[in-house]
């Protein structure tokens, strides 16, 4: 089934079935929900990925530093695409000792080109070169990561696989986490949480031919590091980078000479905060939100302003071809997280010098919105999200009978999947947990642990 079978399905079940735009997100709504409990709770075979994710290593550079200013010159790794810019250095940790013997550690908020960079914040230190140890220790997963079933390391041949190994567990140890070599464990970091902006701004209403009357609804996001992210979550060929959520919609409803055009302020250097714009346009059977990639002369295919701004995009926004089968083939949809936040990894040692490793994830599933959408349920069972929706409905309209009764339903096919995906899952006792001085020695007088 796919959304547009689970609305029919639910709205066949309860005789109610009203064209209404919000009864729809509702239901829709609910239908996410209980695709999201259901499948995040568990280790499905079907909703776990392999994912290929980089790591750098740390990196020595040159560089000015000016007290009192966030700008650094030197010579930095820089994108001089616009269609695609930015720096894997975006984000890293950068320190440096002055002249004077202080230590100071900044991010690295974005490198703007080949020779200049901005600090997260102005530098407090004595004005001069100095060589800045780059780090960049925490290792971000896609947006679409529930959970780290496994980590690989392939560069030793046979791949290796990295032992979990706790904050805790590694102080436990007398471990050294500024270690760099091969990689033998894995521990849980601290993640990040992308900023959203609060409306879309910079969008203007300027007069076009031929445009056919349609209502756009524009959203606007924040985004870091669009060359640093360790795994592409969009084509190659486009914009990558930490997405924050979308903003609130602003919604334009426009004539057949009329179309929007978007230029985003200039923000301060010190966020590293590029925009990018994404819409819904009903008539044009758009629901799920689309990048706004700009079709002007000179920013033909740019969809990403830094935080310097100065940069209009002219996207093509006629109903003609927003209802093409060729734009909505290639339109570029917005890749929803858990709430903007990136979930990270740190190795142990870091590695020492650039590599790639293999990690398996534990997927949250995508979102459901337009009606040709698939839940990541297998079809057999894909009926579990409409009766856990009519178990919602059913309460709303104080109906707690009906609601048990789905309920029922619900758990039969529950346990069915369960069977079918889950009545095989290796399991291990270990007994005891790391003691003091010992790596990854169990104590044998401790708790037993079942791994799942």
């Amino acid at each position: 089934m796919n959304l547009g079978e689970l609305i029919d399905f639910v709205g066949n079940l309860l005789d109610y079935d009203p064209t209404n735009s919000t009864y729809r997100s509702q239901l829709v709504s609910l239908l996410n929900d209980a695709q999201g409990r259901l499948l995040t709770d568990r280790p499905w075979s079907f909703s776990i990925r392999e994912r290929e994710l980089r790591v750098w290593t740390d990196t020595t550079s040159t560089a000015t530093f000016t007290n009192g200013s966030a700008t650094v010159s030197g010579s930095f790794p820089s994108s001089s695409s616009a269609v695609r810019p930015g720096s894997n250095l975006d984000g890293a940790i950068l320190v440096v000792t002055d002249s004077a013997g202080v230590t100071h550690e900044h991010s690295i908020a974005w490198v703007q080109n080949g020779t200049t960079l901005y600090l997260d914040r102005a530098f407090g230190g004595v004005t001069g070169a100095y060589a800045a140890l780059i780090k960049r220790r925490d290792v971000f997963l896609p947006s679409d990561a529930m959970s780290v079933e496994n980590v690989g390391d392939p560069s030793v041949g046979i791949p290796a696989k990295a032992m979990f190994l706790s904050k805790f567990e590694r102080e436990d140890a007398n471990l050294d986490p500024d270690l760099l070599g091969t990689i033998e464990a894995y521990l849980p970091s601290t993640g990040m949480v992308i900023p959203a902006p609060s409306t879309a701004r910079g969008i203007a209403t300027i007069a076009a031919i031929g445009q056919g009357a349609r209502t756009i609804h524009v959203y606007m996001c924040n985004v870091r590091g669009p060359r640093s992210t360790p795994y592409n979550v969009y084509p190659l060929e486009v914009s990558d980078g930490f997405e924050s959520g979308l903003s609130k919609v602003s919604t334009y409803s426009l004539s057949d000479t009329e179309t929007l055009t978007f230029t985003p302020e200039t923000i301060d250097n010190t966020t590293g905060l590029y925009r990018r714009y994404y819409f819904t346009c009903p008539e044009a059977n758009i629901l799920a939100p689309v990048r706004i990639r700009s079709a002007g002369a000179g920013t033909t295919d740019v969809d990403t302003v830094a935080p310097t701004g100065g940069v209009t995009l002219a996207p093509d926004l006629s109903l003609n071809t927003l209802s093409g089968q060729n734009f909505q083939a290639t339109a570029i949809r917005y890749q929803y997280n858990q709430s903007a936040g990136y979930q990270s990894i740190q190795l142990y040692p870091h590695p020492s010098e650039d590599q790639k490793i293999d990690v398996r994830l534990l997927l949250h599933p995508a979102r459901l919105q337009e009606d040709q959408d698939a839940p990541l349920v297998p079809a057999a069972y894909s009926q579990i999200l409409a009766y856990a929706a009519l178990e919602s409905l059913t309460l709303k309209v104080d109906n707690p009978a009906l609601s048990a009764v789905y309920a029922r339903k619900k758990d039969v096919l529950y346990q069915g999947m369960e069977q079918r995906y889950l009545a095989a899952v290796p399991r291990r006792i270990i007994k005891g947990t790391p003691t003091a001085g010992y790596r990854y020695v169990r104590n044998p007088f401790g708790k037993l642990t079942f791994t799942p």
